[in-house]
Parts: structure tokens; sequence; C-alpha cells
């Protein structure tokens, strides 16, 4: 303990190299297991930010890589040390002397959880393998419609995502989708891309078909076509961090939602406005905003606080690019723009 404090400071090094940082979201903030290993990152369901929390079993909003965490959610990220300073609430340094004392015989017995090599991912192949799954869209699959039926959305404005290309539907079946996927794409051109490690037996997308595609095909996500069950992984993203779009009528009114179904909801609820959905609501980059000097902005993010919190740094931005900005209040009982459109289904009911 001597190495660690010295008088009044802390060698902070030797507490990070003691502490796993595994071993802190595993034992102390309650992650029994990451919900995802992908490729050189592991993936738990608790943020060290006691307002972002424990989020559902199916969550993966909290990345650690090597010896740093990083939330999506809420946007906080650091080492161990700065995990702990969250979770207790105290200073750096009384953070660091509390890790100190974590037990030696618990920490030597613990084996961190090992994430998947990771593998250089060709965008260039990615966005041809994006592209020729838009191109090899037939008929909308039943159960697309159906599913998204079941989340509000009408039959008429899947076949019209469908055709704007921003979703594709892919087979329902895992071994069809697969097949499916090797037919239009081949396996060397999936593993390349990205969309097929090398060590799986099939690619993830296979069981999540419903596939989203970004503007400029420069990423893509795939999501589940159905409820997710307890260790479900609803959704993975490949690619650049890019928006989804929708132009529609008023292009001088523009709303920002997060998420895909989140604008397929806003549609679906009558909004005129042409539409950006950020993938994940720190998921933004200040030069797709370039463009909206002038207009009327809303931002519809999600009424949870990881969206307040985000919809906080948004503002600036969108207004320091001359946008007239605004904040969508969502009603009780509705966390986004698809529980709101369930809402008012009930109601109509």
């Amino acid at each position: 303990m001597s190495t660690m404090k010295r008088g009044n400071t802390v060698d902070f090094a030797t507490v990070r190299a003691k502490v796993p940082l595994t071993w802190f979201f595993e034992h102390m903030l309650g992650a029994s297991e990451p919900t995802l290993r992908s490729q050189g990152t592991l993936r738990y369901n608790v943020c060290p930010n006691p307002d972002c929390g424990l989020a559902s079993k199916a969550s993966t909003k909290c990345s650690v890589s090597r010896d740093r965490w990083n939330c999506f959610a809420c946007g906080k990220k650091g080492d161990v040390v700065e995990a702990a300073m969250h979770h207790w609430g105290t200073s750096l340094k009384d953070a660091a002397l509390r890790l100190i004392g974590a037990d030696e015989e618990v920490l030597c017995s613990y084996k961190a959880p090992v994430a998947p090599p990771k593998v250089d991912r060709d965008d260039a192949v990615l966005h041809k393998v994006i592209a020729q799954l838009v191109d090899a869209q037939r008929d909308v699959a039943t159960g697309a419609i159906e599913y998204l039926a079941s989340r509000g959305i009408d039959p008429k404005l899947t076949r019209e995502a469908v055709r704007r290309k921003l979703l594709v539907t892919l087979p329902e079946d895992p071994e069809a989708c697969k097949e499916h996927l090797l037919g239009v794409c081949g396996r060397d051109a999936l593993a390349t891309a990205g969309l097929w490690r090398h060590d799986a037996k099939a690619p993830a997308a296979a069981f999540r078909p419903l596939m989203f595609v970004s503007y400029g095909m420069t990423s893509v996500e795939f999501r589940l076509m159905r409820k997710p069950k307890p260790g479900d992984i609803k959704s993975l993203r490949y690619g650049a961090i890019a928006p989804f779009v929708w132009i529609n009528e008023c292009q001088d009114r523009v709303m920002i939602v997060e998420g895909a179904i989140d604008l397929l909801s806003a549609l679906q609820m009558g909004t005129k406005r042409s539409l950006i959905g950020v993938p994940g609501c720190e998921n933004w980059r200040e030069e797709w905003f370039t463009k909206l000097a002038g207009r009327d902005v809303l931002d519809g993010l999600d009424g949870d606080g990881p969206g307040v919190q985000a919809s906080e740094k948004l503002r600036p931005v969108l207004e320091g690019k001359g946008a007239k900005y605004h904040r969508y209040l969502h009603p009780h009982g509705a966390v986004d723009l698809n529980d709101e459109l369930m809402l008012r289904r009930q109601n109509r009911h």
C-alpha cells in the first residue's frame, strides 16, 4: 500500500494497475457479465454515473476497452478511478484511496472477461455490401410489416421506407437470412466488411432481419424483429456514425429524433417536417447540421435522463449553426416518440 499512498499523494497508475475495470463493473456496479462482446470491446448495461445507472439487460450502452470506459447514453467516460469517483460521488483522490482497500484475495482470483479480437473493417467493402443488400430487396417481408405494425407503423409507411432505401427487410428465418446474405454478398465480403466474425457460424445480422440504412449507405443497423428477451441485444450497428434521413414536405422545418423507429413514429403521427435520426442520443456530428441555418428545428430526442442531457449539448450546437431551436415535450407516460405513438393508439381504443 505504501507504493500507492505517499503522504497526501496517491499513485493513480498503481491503483489502475491493481483494480481491473471489468471487476469494478461486475462487483461494484452489479453487472453480472458483459451484455455484449464485440470486436476489441466489452459492453455493459450499467454506467458508473448514478444519473445514468442501470439499464435493461438488453442494453449495451457502456463500452469497456482495455482500461477505459465510455457511456454512449450519458457521454461520461474515463478509467477505473474516474468510474469509482462517479459511482461513489467522491473526489478522484478519495475514490483511488477506496479502491486501494479492495480485497487482494478477491482481486487475485478474479478472471476478467475477454473481448474478441478487433477486426479491421474495410469501410469501402461495407458500403458495397450495404448497397448490394439494398439492391437485392424485393417483396417487403410479411414479418417486418407485422412487427412494425405492432409498433404502430402502418404497412404503407413501412413500404415507403423500403422504397426510399431507409429500410431493408431480410428473411425472418435465421438460416434463410444467412443464405440470403451469403448469396448476395459472399462470406469474404461479409467478413471484410466486419459483419461476420471468423469464429462465428453465422453473422449476427442473420438474427436481426430489420436492416436500417444510414444516409449515404455508410453504416447500417440490424434490429430484432420481436421484443427482446432477457440477455438479447436488440440492435447492432456497423460502419461510421451517420444519420438516418427522411426528406419530407417541409424542408425548412426539421425534426431531430433518436433512431429509425422514432423517425417512422414521427411520420406515423403526421409530421410534415423533414427528419434527421441520430443513431443514439450522443452519436451525432456537428457537420450534419451545417445546412440548418434559418430553419425551424424541433429536438425530439428521448425524454429520459440521457436524452435530456444530450439535448443540453445539442441546443448550443444547433443555435450556433443559426437554427431556430425548439425542444419537443413528450407527453406523460412516453419516453420517446414510439411510446407516444403507442399511447395514442391505446387511447383511440
